[in-house]
């Protein structure tokens, strides 16, 4: 799987990977603690004569990239720190694309092959790094050598389409074969030019696999790939497989290796019957792609129990981001080590203790250290910016003024994913570094100290050259710390930077003789700058003019840093006058927290938020905010009154905002339900089929009409099977959103087969939420399920349930088998604190609570059903505010359950006497709950 966006034009690298790295003497000697191959006794692996297990991870980008603003080779930090970050982790193999690197008529001018049968050794800079650092950790590598789909690292397509071939001939037409096989030659038959080792005859390579995800393979192109493989590489392994099930070829190839199986969403049931399957066949299974959202001790604590699953490979990891953070991908299954969100670290330790029960020992390593990237002032106040480490659970960023001690800028420990932070204080001649904390709190190791002196300060590490303005006859050569600037030809060779106000230039050289400096005003006329040599090594140059300074290199010298000083401009006044814009003064009904608003105020460098109640208290507050929204994470009281402030900061002063405050009022709670739906208003099965749509990913599922035998209405029906993806739903798009806002929950009527999972999901804000209920006992029930229970699904992202938005209904069924699910009248839950107490009536009266006649009558307020919305009513437990799930049916047989059944069915009778009018679908748009690609 890859999910992406990215459009290919005209690339140039940004990143200096070009054949001259290759030649460039490291200024370390490689080494690999892989030295024995992993092999294969039948379904098995082993290592040393031992079994092999593998804890994976994907890393799919390692050898050509699409998350650094275009498509571009990663930098030697970026492949060292996630792969780092994996090793820390318990990882032992990584499966990653980097051996898919094609393209069609130099359409992506970066890939390892342009055009067809045209190679370009420049581009396995990245991919001999990798393989290279990878054996130093003594971790394993899975290559796949193609793809089938046509994402910016290249697919089969592209050993077709220059043929004038359809896509199916990638595995019938010789043409197709054979240069797909020419492809293989030259990626298996290379020589890593940082290690001297052929690819084919490094351990660290465990297999190749003949593509990802490849759904047209047959058994003749296996059996004839595998062999062309074997050839070359007789001492690694082949594998292969599609996606979502198992290949029938792939068992019958007799010489492969590995079946490889991928899952969007996994179950431990699934994964182990696969992985039944395979062994049974004489072949070594792996969950090569798993979601990683799916991972948890649930998940993987069985699997780790199953001696026939010899890996599971959570998709995808990430690492740091060069400059500052973690590297964002958006395809709903990126996670990084650590962890970079609570949800994040709870999924990390279920893939730490993995590898800990399949005998996987972590690495006790000490902390890196942090560098501090930036640090910028704007109207008096400085922003620090900084690159994470590997296996910093947070960072503590400290400041120094004069030689007084070192203070921590906030109060308390920044999280994983932080990399900037503003200095809300910012005393004049602060100076500042940056400390990595472990899971434990412990610090490890300053960063270099930096010091602004008023100004702005700009660190490039010169892994790229996305900070310099130019660079002539130099390359970023590899070693086992990552990488340094040097010479391409060993004489001499210059990258300059242009920064308007620059004072002052540091260079980390190992050589300080061997650099010199020269400053520009205007980029082409260079003159040498007068330098000086810090007791570190660095080479200085203090007192700078010009906008334009350059560092010549020569010899063998390596430039690993360039620190720029510049002048900044301070404010002369407080900032200028803004206005709140959202909520505005006096507004009524408002539901969810609030998006804040205000204008900008002019020369402000941050803003500080207040939110307080009618008695002025503070409810929430926030400083330091460089932008002009913000939603604080608190959840406000219905039916009440706040106000709401904002002052603008600089280095001057405050500015309040016109007007002082705002006040806005919260909506009372809800006192009727709200019908979801009835199922009445459909004419027949066609109807109903039009509006709840089948999700394709899933299986079969046939939606027909039935009937609530408890109430006589009309019921929906959807007949599933679950063969294949393991899961089937029904999904409907309301015709206009739904505000579920101050309700607690739903309830609703189903009946489905005892010990299937229903799943109820609803996408709420533009975000999904599910829960799922584990049926019990046969017959009709009554579930009440509040909104504490929804939570996101594995493969979404991290989100808080808003239900004042609600746009889609939907319930799944997962497991194996086919059955019947029937749903009928689902309800909100009215907060029984909105419900006005009835009048109890007089003792002994029939219908009323204190009368011993039994249950209470549809009609008789709290005790019995409150009205829906419109017309009708629901049942009694609508108003119900558990935080658990409460279920009543068949299987009760207590007094008060029967009571509380009569309720249920009196309110239902009610409620197909007199339906409120549902809203019909007018769209569909289906979740994809399994597509991966």
């Amino acid at each position: 799987m890859v999910a992406t966006g990215v459009l290919l034009g005209s690339l140039a690298p940004l990143t200096p990977h070009q054949a001259e790295a290759a030649s460039a003497a490291p200024r370390a000697e490689w080494t690999t603690q892989n030295t024995e191959f992993v092999t294969r006794d039948a379904s098995r692996l082993q290592l040393g004569g031992e079994t092999f297990r593998a804890s994976g991870a994907n890393i799919y980008w390692l050898g050509l990239d699409e998350n650094v603003g275009g498509v571009d080779y990663p930098t030697f930090f970026r492949i060292k720190d996630t792969l780092d970050s994996a090793h820390r982790a318990g990882i032992t193999v990584v499966r990653s694309h980097m051996g898919t690197s094609t393209a069609q008529d130099d359409a992506n001018t970066l890939a390892l092959m342009p055009s067809l049968g045209e190679y370009d050794d420049d581009a396995f800079a990245t991919i001999d790094f990798a393989v290279a650092y990878a054996g130093s950790l003594g971790m394993r590598l899975i290559l796949p050598l193609t793809d089938e789909w046509e994402y910016y690292h290249g697919g089969h397509r592209d050993f077709t389409t220059p043929l004038g071939l359809e896509s199916a001939d990638f595995y019938t037409d010789p043409r197709a074969i054979d240069a797909y096989q020419d492809y293989v030659d030259h990626v298996v038959g290379r020589t890593n030019a940082l290690t001297g080792v052929p690819y084919a005859e490094d351990p660290t390579i465990m297999a190749w696999e003949l593509g990802n995800e490849l759904e047209g393979m047959t058994l003749p192109w296996i059996d004839e790939q595998v062999a062309h493989i074997k050839r070359q590489a007789p001492s690694q392994l082949v594998a292969a497989g599609r996606r979502f099930d198992i290949d029938p070829d792939t068992l019958a190839a007799t010489a492969l290796d590995i079946v490889d199986v991928h899952y969007y969403p996994p179950t431990a049931a699934r994964v182990s019957a696969d992985a039944a399957t395979v062994t049974a066949a004489g072949k070594v299974y792996i969950a090569g792609e798993y979601a990683s959202t799916a991972a948890t001790p649930a998940l993987l604590s069985p699997l780790a129990q199953d001696p026939a699953v010899s890996g599971m490979f959570a998709w995808s990891l990430f690492g740091h981001d060069d400059r500052a953070g973690l590297v964002p991908h958006d395809d709903g299954f990126t996670f990084h080590l650590p962890g970079g969100t609570p949800s994040e670290e709870s999924r990390a330790e279920a893939i730490r203790q993995y590898a800990r029960d399949i005998g996987v020992v972590l690495p006790a390593l000490p902390l890196e250290t942090p560098i501090v990237t930036s640090v910028q002032r704007a109207q008096g106040i400085s922003t620090i910016t900084w690159r994470g480490t590997a296996g910093a659970a947070g960072y503590v960023v400290e400041r120094q003024v004069d030689d007084q001690p070192w203070t921590t800028v906030t109060e308390e420990a920044l999280g994983a994913s932080a990399g900037t932070v503003t200095d809300i204080e910012s005393p004049a001649g602060a100076s500042y570094r940056v400390r990595a904390l472990d899971g434990a709190g412990t610090t490890g190791p300053a960063s270099d100290v930096v010091h602004p002196d008023g100004g702005d300060v700009l660190v490039d590490p010169v892994q790229d050259w996305r900070l310099s303005s130019e660079h002539d006859g130099v390359t970023v050569a590899a070693d086992p710390d990552g990488g340094s600037v040097i010479a391409t030809d060993g004489t001499s060779g210059t990258v300059a930077w242009q920064h308007a106000g620059l004072t002052r230039a540091e260079f980390q050289v190992d050589e300080p003789g061997a650099a010199r400096i020269e400053t520009s005003a205007d980029g082409s006329t260079w003159v040498p700058a007068a330098t000086v040599v810090t007791d570190e090594g660095s080479v200085v140059a203090d007192g700078l003019a010009d906008d334009h300074v350059r560092v010549v290199l020569t010899g063998d010298a390596h430039l690993t840093r360039a620190t720029l000083r510049s002048a900044a401009v301070d404010p002369t006044t407080a900032p200028g006058a803004f206005s709140l814009q959202a909520p505005l003064d006096e507004t009524t009904g408002t539901t969810s927290t609030p998006d804040f608003a205000w204008t900008a105020a002019t020369d402000a460098a941050y803003y500080r938020f207040a939110l307080t109640n009618a008695e002025g208290t503070v409810v929430a507050s926030a400083d330091g905010l460089t932008g002009t929204s913000y939603r604080p994470d608190v959840t406000l009281v219905p039916g009440t009154t706040y106000r709401w402030s904002v002052e603008a900061v600089n280095g001057v002063g405050t500015t309040t905002s016109v007007p002082t405050t705002a006040s806005f009022a919260t909506r009372p709670l809800p006192t009727e339900a709200l019908g979801v739906e009835d199922f009445e208003e459909y004419a027949d099965d066609a109807a109903l089929t039009s509006t709840y749509v089948r999700n394709t990913g899933g299986g079969a599922v046939t939606s027909t009409l039935g009937e609530n035998p408890s109430t006589g209405s009309q019921a929906g029906r959807f007949a599933y099977d679950l063969a294949g993806p393991g899961y089937a739903g029904v999904v409907r798009t309301l015709a206009e959103p739904q505000d579920w806002w101050g309700y607690t929950g739903l309830s609703l009527s189903l009946r489905a087969p005892a010990g299937d999972d229903v799943t109820v999901q609803i996408v709420a804000g533009g975000s999904y939420f599910e829960t799922t209920l584990a049926v019990e006992g046969e017959g009709w029930q009554q579930i009440d399920v509040p909104f504490s229970a929804f939570a996101p699904p594995a493969w979404a992202g991290d989100a808080v349930l808003d239900p004042s938005t609600v746009t889609q209904l939907a319930f799944y069924l997962g497991g194996d088998g086919a059955g019947e699910l029937l749903v009928d009248d689902v309800v909100t839950m009215v907060d029984p604190a909105a419900v006005v107490p009835a009048d109890p009536g007089t003792p002994g009266t029939p219908g009323t609570p204190g009368s011993g006649a039994g249950p209470a009558g549809p009609e008789s307020g709290a005790g019995g059903a409150v009205p829906v919305s419109g017309t009708g009513t629901v049942p009694a437990s609508a108003t119900t505010a558990s935080t658990g799930l409460a279920f009543t049916g068949s299987t009760s047989t207590t007094a008060l359950a029967l009571a509380a059944l009569a309720s249920v069915i009196a309110g239902a009778v009610a409620l197909r006497a007199a339906r409120r009018r549902r809203l019909a679908s007018t769209t569909t748009s289906v979740v994809e709950r399994g597509e991966a690609s």
